[in-house]
């Protein structure tokens, strides 16, 4: 983590060094909040006004970024001009109002070709924690918007940079911007038809075994090892899914957490996903998992991922419905969170290890029980702060009425050994459809840590 640091800090200080023309970067402030009017102009005219514009991210799972821009312009779309002033704002629908930054990129005298063509390029932009979806800062270099001006005042096109947290270069990222005020009615990020892929569920399971797995799930070829109990023949055992971290895999989660430890106090079927590869062996999305995509349901892959494994577990053991549990950590704990939400009809409790949630968090039916498990003020990976995602998560849980104990080990990004055995110990006790029982007098058994408190 320390080499990664040093490599972002020397390329923001290259960043900083360099000058696009007519570009002008201005911090970004935390509490502003504006609402600027809409009054886009149409037609043969350059469109200007207020735009409301989605990026999608490709290489970090099809993230979709908002942002607000502001144009002034002169010309026509047949004859060309010039935007005279290009304004960016980030934004945030998690919040209510929502959140809208000071300008995070002004520029000026941007050429307009004739049909409607044009480049803006900044130097280096500053999505403002407000509106960053892990809630904290992310630096996102030579950030360019290419596209195509149209009649109806619309334009599209790709998107170009570099996430300075990852140092990942988004490009094949593509944009639609539309007046501010219509973005509910012309839905989309590039300059393609909107269409929605559904998935059907799997149709018939192959015979499993204890090891790694290998299914078609949603038109993709995907893994996951089973680790069985001693007794693979007992009935009603529970089912745990354990979902790995951004660059890791089966093996490496299981070898962290050792997690299978817990078959020997009870057994259950220990279910490990491993997010989608190519034909590498590489993962397909930056983020590995699924959990910040706009999609909650079948048009998700990686969540019919998890109904097929699900469903095909259940077929070949003598499983128990009521007691599926999600467990992970990091980029495993944040996809915890997001299956817990989206599967509330199926999960009897959660338990995310430095994890969070990307979007504005749903209200549930399931009150299923949480045991959120963090690292305190250095729980940074990427640049990203998961003491934020915790108590964020830990806020809206507690307001939500679910049952949650809360353990800070206060040790940085990492699964404590301590902490395996206090996590089956909490999720085995909990039945979905039935109301959490607390444990006696809120005082926690001694398999729990003493950093393992009652959330209130």
């Amino acid at each position: 983590m320390k080499t990664l640091l040093c490599t972002i800090l020397a390329l923001l200080a290259a960043c900083s060094s360099q000058t696009t023309a007519d570009t002008v970067n201005v911090d970004a402030s935390a509490d502003a909040s504006v609402d600027i009017a809409a009054d886009v102009t149409v037609g043969q005219a350059i469109p200007h006004g207020d735009f409301y514009i989605t990026v999608d991210v490709v290489p970090f799972g099809d993230l979709l970024l908002p942002f607000k821009a502001t144009i002034t312009a002169t010309g026509s779309l047949s004859n060309g001009g010039t935007f005279n002033t290009f304004e960016l704002r980030a934004i945030s629908e998690k919040s209510d109002p929502m959140f809208v930054s000071d300008p995070i990129a002004t520029l000026t005298n941007v050429p307009v070709d004739k049909g409607g063509g044009f480049t803006v390029l900044t130097d280096t932009i500053v999505l403002p924690g407000k509106a960053s979806p892990t809630g904290t800062d992310v630096h996102i270099a030579n950030f360019a918007l290419s596209g195509t001006l149209h009649e109806d005042g619309t334009f599209c096109g790709d998107v170009g940079g570099t996430v300075l947290e990852f140092i990942k270069d988004i490009k094949g990222s593509t944009f639609k911007a539309v007046p501010w005020g219509t973005q509910g009615d012309t839905p989309g990020a590039s300059c393609a038809a909107v269409t929605v892929k559904h998935y059907a569920p799997i149709a018939t399971c192959p015979t499993l075994i204890a090891g790694v797995n290998d299914i078609v799930s949603a038109e993709r070829n995907r893994k996951f090892t089973v680790v069985l109990p001693a007794d693979a023949t007992a009935q009603n055992m529970p089912v745990v899914f354990l979902f790995h971290g951004v660059n890791d895999d089966m093996g490496g989660i299981l070898n962290e957490t050792h997690y299978a430890d817990n078959q020997k106090t009870e057994p259950f079927v220990l279910v490990v996903p491993q997010s989608e590869r190519d034909a590498t062996g590489k993962a397909v999305s930056q983020t590995d998992w699924a959990y910040g995509l706009h999609a909650f349901g079948d048009d998700n892959q990686d969540l019919v991922f998890f109904d097929d494994m699900l469903k095909c577990v259940s077929q070949q053991y003598k499983t128990d419905a009521k007691r599926v549990y999600v467990t992970g950590f990091s980029g495993g704990g944040l996809m915890t969170v997001f299956t817990s939400f989206a599967r509330e009809k199926v999960i009897a409790a959660s338990a995310p290890s430095s994890g969070g949630y990307l979007f504005k968090f749903p209200a549930t039916t399931n009150k299923f029980p949480d045991l959120v498990t963090w690292g305190g003020g250095g729980d940074s990976a990427y640049g990203q702060n998961f003491d934020l995602f915790a108590k964020d998560l830990i806020s809206f849980l507690v307001s939500d009425k679910h049952y949650v104990i809360q353990c800070n080990h206060d040790t940085g990004h990492k699964w404590p050994a301590a902490m395996t055995a206090a996590n089956w110990a909490f999720l085995s006790r909990f039945k979905l459809g039935e109301a959490p029982q607390p444990f006696a007098g809120d005082t926690l058994p001694a398999v729990f840590p003493k950093y393992c408190t009652l959330a209130k």
